[in-house]
């Protein structure tokens, strides 16, 4: 994979890592804890799910470090969408911190370079990776944007 490929990968996930923040930010604590759908998804849990998904893959799965606390299986029961009590400055902070790690994490490693971990049962090469970390990472982005306009909507 060339490296403008690489390049373009990167950029695009720090974009959408950056709207996720941005995003949150334009919240209150309670805003950003509100649930307005059936599962347990706000954008304050968006933001504590993102930091685990990227603790997981470019920590865990990538280097073969440990994995997050937070991180059990996926899904609505997983302690990373509990965020009564956390507050959008801090969380914001740590995905900030989170994201640095894991763009450090990747440094000089080549685009084909095999995780260190297992994925169902193949590891997958930094180029997967990145490319569902942008899949992943847009998409929740999406469902921020949703919520947040919703969340603003109403404070008027």
């Amino acid at each position: 994979m060339s490296d403008s490929a690489r390049t373009a990968l990167i950029d695009s996930l720090n974009a959408f890592r950056g709207h996720i923040i941005d995003s949150c930010e334009l919240l209150t604590d309670e805003q950003a804890r509100t649930h307005l759908v059936t599962s347990k998804t706000t954008p304050l849990g968006i933001v504590r799910h993102l930091i685990a998904v990227e603790h997981y893959w470019f920590r865990h799965v990538l280097t073969g470090g440990p994995i997050s606390d937070d991180w059990i299986n996926g899904g609505d029961d997983d302690p990373e969408w509990e965020v009564e009590g956390l507050s959008v400055h801090a969380m914001t902070a740590i995905y900030r911190d989170a994201i640095a790690e894991c763009n450090s994490l990747i440094g000089n490693i080549a685009m084909d370079a095999s995780s260190k971990i297992e994925h169902h049962g193949e590891h997958v090469t930094l180029a997967w990776i990145l490319l569902h970390m942008v899949e992943e990472t847009a998409c929740h982005l999406g469902h921020m944007e949703i919520l947040v306009e919703q969340l603003l909507a109403d404070k008027s």
